[in-house]
């Protein structure tokens, strides 16, 4: 099984389970083995990625707008996604730091369309390295990776724990880049062979379907009429 995910964590305490995680490298070039249908349909995706998603959707493509372009808009978007305690604490070197973040893992997320985008596996490392996790185990002895730390990088955590638990069972190389590039929104690909390109065939797909077909028309007009004007 490939990985573009592996992960070393340090036990900091043995009595309280808590790790931080100390280092994550992202192979460039190997996909993790592990839709949002109109931009929105997030009841497909598995609810441990849905967080993930709208944090990557963050960024509107289209329109430019950004809910992390300043403290203020960052500190909202996280009270409206249930985070109001994580939300208070916010500087402007958290939010640099999500950004960032939000950047690298929209990077890994564009690779599962085959080629790997311009993933930077250094600079991911370094914006993990200082999240804090804990192992916890539930009534069946099934082990589970939680955020311990607070405030933003609580919630950074919670972002990367998703990843990495996501990435053991396929889910996560189902989130992928729309291929629309005036799009670029994050969808949870349902199809059977992990074969979607749009985050929906209605908008994005048949446009740029279409915007191709016109392309192939204009690029054959030239020799189209080349042909005409040498027979006989």
């Amino acid at each position: 099984m490939q990985r573009s995910l592996n992960c070393a964590m340090a036990m900091s305490s043995s009595h309280t389970g808590e790790v931080t995680l100390s280092v994550i490298i992202w192979h460039v070039g190997k996909r993790c083995q592990a839709g949002v249908e109109e931009h929105a349909v997030t009841h497909d995706v598995p609810p441990r990625l849905r967080l993930v998603e709208s944090f990557l959707n963050s960024i509107d493509v289209s329109s430019g707008q950004d809910d992390l372009a300043d403290v203020p808009r960052f500190r909202r978007w996280l009270r409206d996604h249930g985070r109001a305690a994580r939300a208070r604490s916010v500087t402007a070197s958290d939010l640099e730091w999500a950004r960032q973040l939000r950047t690298e893992l929209r990077e890994a997320v564009r690779g599962h369309h085959g080629p790997a985008g311009h993933l930077d596996g250094v600079a991911l490392t370094r914006l993990a390295a200082p999240l804090r996790l804990r192992v916890a185990f539930d009534p069946a002895g099934n082990a589970e990776l939680r955020p311990a730390g607070e405030g933003v990088g609580g919630f950074l955590a919670e972002i990367v724990s998703a990843v990495i638990v996501t990435s053991t069972d396929g889910a996560w190389r189902r989130m992928k880049l729309c291929s629309a590039s005036d799009c670029a929104v994050v969808y949870y690909d349902t199809s059977k062979n992990h074969s979607k390109r749009w985050c929906s065939m209605r908008t994005c797909g048949n446009r740029n379907k279409t915007r191709s077909y016109y392309q192939r028309r204009r690029a054959d007009r030239p020799a189209l009429r080349a042909r005409i004007d040498s027979s006989p």
